[in-house]
């Protein structure tokens, strides 16, 4: 059994919490608590011992002045095993979609599909307040996508867990394709087709050509071929604003583009830099957390 360790990083700054834990799980974290008290915003870091002093340093590294970074120690004796599914819980999106962890058994509702999502190794389970944006946003567009738009075929940058390219197949697209820059990620979502294989239509998630409907592949936004007509950017704005001009590039040109993992002050600066690129606000969610609040943009052509 491989053996893990643990440590904790303490901030009274919400927002840099959430950028330090995105920077833990791209370097081989493996799961995070995170919990406020007084003020302070805490989060404890769980990783395989043989990475976890790389995982600090990164940390480290890159943290604000006023931001801990506690030395690593042993698990408790627990059964780390079953401790952590405390507290999940199914995800009802929608009547139309629900998201559970393999471990709760939930009833659907008439006509429901559901996704099943192992929490671990890579981001999106649902339950962040930016990935149910998304998810609230694939759940609108596919059931009501308007003149001229369509969701055959959808693009997940930065797919995590995979659950955005599913949820969109379980709800109707023809195909997704999802990528990361994170091979543990790809991992993950490969392993969350099987788990939803009943899920997803057409003979066990085969197109009538014999093609997967949802496909997933390691690599950058530069390797994306051919255009998207719902594109999904779940990312930092850090992450987005670099490739600002590829997501728009990938982009049909009735197309719409769904940006979450951005905080309300976040917002101006993005839209100034995806108007350059000839792309306009047609709607907003939001949702809040002891974060702040956090704003899901839906995009299309100006």
């Amino acid at each position: 059994m491989k053996e893990r360790r643990r440590f904790w990083i303490v901030s009274d700054d919400p927002v840099e919490r959430e950028v330090l834990l995105a920077e833990a799980f791209e370097a081989g974290a493996e799961g995070a608590e995170e919990h406020e008290e007084a003020g302070r915003f805490e989060a404890c870091i769980y990783a395989p011992s043989e990475r976890i002093e790389a995982i600090r340093k990164t940390l480290r590294r890159i943290a604000r002045s006023g931001t801990e970074v506690a030395g690593a120690e042993a698990l408790p004796e627990i059964d780390w095993s079953e401790s952590w599914k405390k507290g999940l819980e199914a995800l009802r999106v929608s009547p139309r979609l629900l998201v559970r962890p393999p471990f709760i058994d939930v009833e659907l509702e008439p006509g429901q599909k559901e996704i099943i999502i192992e929490p671990g190794q890579a981001f999106g389970t649902g339950a962040h307040a930016s990935t149910r944006l998304c998810l609230d946003w694939i759940d609108e567009l596919s059931s009501a996508p308007g003149p001229g738009f369509r969701i055959d075929r959808v693009l997940d940058v930065g797919t995590g867990s995979g659950v955005l390219a599913l949820a969109a197949v379980a709800l109707g697209a023809d195909r997704a394709v999802g990528f990361d820059l994170d091979p543990v990620a790809i991992e993950a979502a490969r392993e969350a087709v099987a788990h939803n294989r009943s899920t997803l239509e057409g003979g066990g998630g085969k197109d009538p050509a014999g093609r997967s409907r949802v496909h997933f592949f390691v690599g950058p936004i530069e390797a994306v071929r051919g255009r998207y007509p719902l594109v999904l950017a779940n990312l930092l704005k850090r992450e987005m604003l670099p490739i600002a001009t590829r997501l728009a590039g990938v982009l049909e040109k009735r197309g719409r583009l769904v940006l979450a993992g951005l905080l309300e002050e976040d917002i101006p600066e993005v839209l100034a830099h995806f108007a350059a690129e000839g792309l306009g606000e047609i709607g907003r969610r939001e949702r809040v957390d002891p974060v702040g609040t956090w704003v899901g943009l839906c995009l299309g052509a100006s």
